[in-house]
C-alpha cells in the first residue's frame, strides 16, 4: 500500500493537523493568549487538514515537513491573534517579537522532527504489510488452484425444459429481428 492512497493520505493529514493545531493552541494559551473560540479551532483544523491532504500525495522528508510546520505555525498564530478581543490586559498581547518567533521556530522544529519519524515508521509499516499480504495472496492463489484441480468435472446435463409450445408464440413484429448477442464470431482463414 502506498502512502499517497486517499485513506492513508487522509489519516496522515489528520495526524499532521492534530500535531500542529494542538501544539500551536497549547502554546497560545501557555504564553497568555486569550481563549480560542470553537469556530476558529474548526477553521484552523479544516484549513490545516486540507493543506496537508493536498500536499500529502507522497512521503515527505524532514526539510519539507519543517517548511510545512513553519507555515502552519505562522498561519495558526495569525488566526489565533485575529480571534483575540480588541482590548487585552497588559502583558497578554500577542506579540511578534523575537521571543514569539523563537517559540514558533522551536515548535516547528520539534513537530516536524516528530512527524518525519512518524512518516518513516508508517511507510515501513505499510511496506511490510504489503509484503506480508503479497505472501498471503500467493498462498491463497496456490490453495485455490489446488482445490480447483481436485474438483472433478462432470458432464453438463442437457438444456432445461422450456415452456410448452403454445406459450412460445412470437409476435409478428419480432419475426425479422436477428437475435445476435455478444461480439461478432471470429472467422478462421486457412492459408
Amino acid at each position: 500500500m502506498h502512502v499517497g492512497r486517499p485513506v492513508v493520505r487522509a489519516l496522515r493529514a489528520a495526524v499532521f493537523t492534530a500535531v500542529c493545531l494542538l501544539a500551536s493552541a497549547a502554546l497560545h494559551l501557555f504564553v497568555g493568549g486569550a481563549a480560542i473560540g470553537p469556530g476558529s479551532l474548526v477553521l484552523a483544523a479544516a484549513t490545516t487538514w486540507a493543506g496537508a491532504y493536498a500536499l500529502g500525495y507522497r512521503q515527505c522528508g524532514w526539510p519539507e515537513l519543517l517548511a510545512l510546520c513553519g507555515v502552519s505555525q505562522y498561519g495558526l498564530h495569525q488566526l489565533f491573534a485575529a480571534d483575540e478581543p480588541p482590548f487585552v490586559p497588559v502583558g497578554h498581547g500577542h506579540g511578534t517579537g523575537p521571543g514569539m518567533l523563537l517559540i514558533h521556530v522551536m515548535v516547528a522544529l520539534g513537530s516536524s522532527w516528530w512527524l518525519a519519524r512518524g512518516e518513516l515508521a508508517l511507510a515501513a509499516l505499510l511496506h511490510l504489510g504489503a509484503v506480508r499480504m503479497g505472501r498471503w495472496w500467493r498462498l491463497l492463489a496456490t490453495a485455490l488452484s489446488v482445490l480447483v484441480a481436485c474438483v472433478p468435472v462432470t458432464a453438463h446435463p442437457g438444456p432445461a425444459p422450456g415452456p410448452p409450445e403454445t406459450a412460445r408464440r412470437v409476435p409478428a413484429l419480432l419475426t425479422r429481428t436477428a437475435p445476435r448477442r455478444g461480439p461478432p464470431a471470429r472467422r478462421r482463414f486457412r492459408g
